[in-house]
């Protein structure tokens, strides 16, 4: 077998082209970064996110946001933000629909499942609370959420859902809040 000697001045010349080659690739996507960043405010994209606001909570894991009840024709406006790609949607949209259903007549509801380009000036309006996840409730203004009510199970999510709607409502249709009356005095 042939063994080949190494010139230490070979080893070093190695290490060096080694060490230089890994600098400049890091330098190029460091410009790289500095770059996309450059371009993105330059196309009115935002470069960081906003950072989120600590809001009180109410029941349901719903946060409260502190504006007025929105409303359309003097219904309250509830909105609904999902798509069919998110699991977790696809657990919390029947439930809001079963829910709505039990207000016909009480509340202008927006099921924006799958049409997330419809009502972004209420997605606008909460960029603070929410940065673009799914789902995402939003029930008159006054109450929203990030995220499904898995954790909860349905039928205590299904009540959470019922008693905010009913708070909205102002306990309208009685013979569905009356018996969540309890529950809908822990809404803030």
């Amino acid at each position: 077998m042939n063994k080949k000697n190494f010139n230490p001045t070979t080893i070093v010349l190695v290490v060096l082209l080694v060490a230089v080659a890994f600098f400049a690739g890091m330098m190029w996507v460091k410009s790289q970064g500095k770059t996309a960043g450059t371009q993105q405010a330059a196309q009115g994209t935002p470069i960081a996110q906003p950072t989120p606001i600590p809001l009180e909570s109410t029941v349901g894991g719903f946060v409260l946001t502190g504006d007025e009840v929105c409303q359309k024709d003097g219904l309250p406006s509830i909105y609904y933000f999902g798509g069919s790609f998110c699991p977790h949607c696809q657990w919390e949209h029947p439930l809001v629909q079963k829910v709505a259903k039990k207000f016909t007549g009480l509340i202008d509801f927006h099921d924006d499942m799958d049409k997330l380009d419809q009502d972004q000036d209420i997605q606008q309006k909460y960029a603070q609370i929410n940065q673009g996840s799914v789902p995402f409730l939003v029930f008159g203004c006054r109450y929203a959420r990030v995220g499904s009510g898995e954790t909860y199970g349905e039928a205590e999510e299904e009540k959470f859902l019922t008693a905010l709607i009913c708070k909205l409502t102002n306990n309208q249709p009685e013979k569905v809040c009356s018996p969540l009356q309890d529950l809908i005095d822990q809404v803030k």
